[in-house]
């Protein structure tokens, strides 16, 4: 149906904003927005690396979340994310990209197959979903980036390779926001000592400091936060 629609009546077309959670159990995260943003009618989508899903895999949830499974070092696979949820009506007003806490590898004992890995599935994709989320964020010049990583110094000093991987995403988030902040894209890199899905007061302060960076007028944006319980 929507292919049907003359392409000027199509531009015409208000998009309803949305929030995209991407990583991985951030289910809690996900569930925590649905409610957040019920009064304000702004849908949900949470995003999961599978590397053996070449196409969207989604599931509408009774709750109103949308779960999707793609993968995320494909640029191909998030074109496709991006355009399904433009074809749905949605414009990505906030995204939250979490790193993946669960991969610390020792300096010692890392192979070179989970040294890739651990980059693909964060580093790479970090890079990706970026180049993705802020090319349609930078049509209406309007949007919120968040990075939620750790301090390198938070890890221990065996784990060089897991904080390399975080100071890399931190500095590349200082580099995005340095170059879209004057363009209306707001980027942020926040800091947590550690990430535990179950735990409520923790999930729900990230969902708190996200959304209070979401609401931020664009004269008093954040660049890099903290966050504690």
């Amino acid at each position: 149906m929507y292919n049907l629609i003359p392409p000027l009546l199509r531009k015409k077309t208000k998009l309803q904003g949305c929030i995209v959670v991407i990583g991985n159990e951030t289910h809690s995260l996900s569930q925590f927005f649905v409610d957040q943003a019920h009064n304000r009618a702004m849908p949900v989508y949470q995003v999961q690396h599978d590397p053996m899903q070449t196409n969207l895999k989604i599931e509408q949830q009774d709750s109103g979340l949308k779960r999707v499974r793609l993968n995320l070092i494909n640029p191909t696979a998030l074109k496709n994310l991006v355009g399904y949820i433009q074809r749905t009506g949605h414009s990505i007003e906030l995204c939250i990209f979490q790193a993946d806490f669960s991969k610390s590898l020792s300096n010692s004992d890392a192979s070179a197959q989970q040294i890739e890995q651990l980059w693909q599935n964060t580093g790479l994709a970090a890079v990706n979903i970026a180049q993705a989320i802020i090319r349609k964020m930078l049509i209406k010049s309007q949007g919120t980036l968040i990075f939620l990583g750790t301090q390198p110094n938070l890890i221990a000093e065996n784990n060089g390779l897991t904080q390399s991987m975080f100071a890399s995403i931190r500095a590349l988030a200082q580099s995005l926001a340095r170059e879209f902040h004057p363009k209306g894209i707001h980027i942020t890199y926040c800091m947590l000592e550690s990430w535990d899905s179950q735990n409520v007061v923790l999930m729900d302060s990230v969902k708190n400091m996200c959304w209070h960076l979401y609401q931020q007028p664009d004269s008093t944006w954040s660049q890099e936060l903290s966050v504690g319980v």
